[in-house]
């Protein structure tokens, strides 16, 4: 793990109908895949300005953008050279922990020449960050999942008007399932479980199979939500029909306090019992077989996430709903979800 030190943030004023804009928590900044070795990639975090960079050896690494010798962005310009990054203005050189290795002139780097790291894990094809208002270090982790046997995965992103919480809240709101995606016979398995950061809900939904060409067949699907704080959920997806089992992944990451960037990503398990899904698959390739299968998942999973958009962008938070029977266990959601608050 990298060493980095921890700096206090600014604190977040909101009114009781206001959510704070930036929750404590692991956030994804991008997918692995995303970021190659000796690239860089601005990005906005949490009302911060960020670096990733990946060195030559492969090891990934979030700084402030700024090179705090006399304040140039880092990826305009600059670049990465072998296990550090390159200021395009004096040619400061700082490591992936933030400390300047050299300068431009051959001379000792100058005390103050540090340049503020972020915590950072690589976990599930993702490059975590993490935000902490007060600056203080994570005392929790998301935990690796087995992709043993399992396909690759996908991701798409987009940008829009919401909250990490609002999006997340999803993940208990059984109500709008039948709403706003149009699924039926909607139904809890389990309560509520809750474990300090984490909390994980179970459901089942009839929906059209129209994602394999039949839509007046429905199929049964059951959800299991592991939630990890407000910035990392992913759900395992089963259709015991068609023997199918996926892994879908939803990532919001805060940008300014107005925006999130959404992310999401899929893979799905190897397939083993084709038949199931439709006797002629047998005769295709298990390997042109389970990229098709993904792909046309994905395509599906990433509509059912966009048909959320319209409401998400145009909603206000409201902090005491009048929750109705059916909504789902929205209030404890909320509960749990104020640790995040500092």
């Amino acid at each position: 793990m990298l060493e980095t030190r921890i700096y206090p943030l600014e604190k977040q004023q909101t009114s009781d109908n206001e959510l704070p804009p930036f929750p404590n928590g692991w956030y994804a900044a991008c997918s692995s895949d995303q970021l190659k070795k000796g690239q860089l990639i601005s990005k906005k975090f949490c009302g911060h300005d960020i670096v990733l960079f990946r060195t030559e050896s492969g090891v990934a690494a979030a700084v402030d953008a700024y090179c705090p010798h006399m304040g140039a962005h880092f990826a305009h310009g600059g670049n990465v050279q072998g296990e550090t990054i390159r200021c395009p203005f004096h040619d400061f050189c700082f490591d992936v922990n933030g400390n300047c290795t050299s300068t431009g002139y051959g001379t000792k780097p100058p005390p103050k020449a540090i340049l503020r790291s972020w915590k950072l894990q690589e976990k599930n094809g993702f490059v975590l960050v993490w935000f902490h208002a007060d600056g203080q270090d994570y005392d929790w982790e998301i935990p690796e999942v087995d992709f043993k046997g399992w396909g690759p995965l996908i991701t798409t992103e987009w940008e829009l008007k919401s909250h990490p919480q609002e999006t997340s809240e999803n993940s208990v709101d059984i109500g709008h399932l039948s709403i706003v995606h149009g699924y039926s016979n909607v139904e809890m398995l389990t309560e509520l479980i809750i474990d300090k950061h984490y909390l994980y809900a179970k459901y089942a939904m009839h929906r059209k199979a129209d994602f394999f060409g039949n839509p007046k067949h429905l199929v049964r699907t059951e959800f299991h939500v592991h939630v990890f704080g407000l910035g990392y959920s992913y759900v395992e997806v089963s259709i015991p029909q068609y023997n199918l089992h996926f892994r879908n992944y939803v990532q919001p990451t805060p940008v300014d306090g107005d925006k999130i960037l959404l992310r999401i990503g899929s893979n799905m398990k190897d397939i083993e019992t084709p038949g199931k899904i439709n006797p002629f698959l047998n005769i295709i390739p298990k390997s042109i077989l389970n990229n098709l299968i993904s792909k046309i998942s994905f395509k599906t999973y990433a509509h059912d996430v966009a048909q959320d958009f319209e409401v998400w962008k145009n909603k206000i938070y409201i902090a005491q709903p009048a929750l109705a029977k059916g909504d789902g266990p929205i209030g404890k959601y909320r509960q749990w979800a104020r640790q995040f608050y500092s």
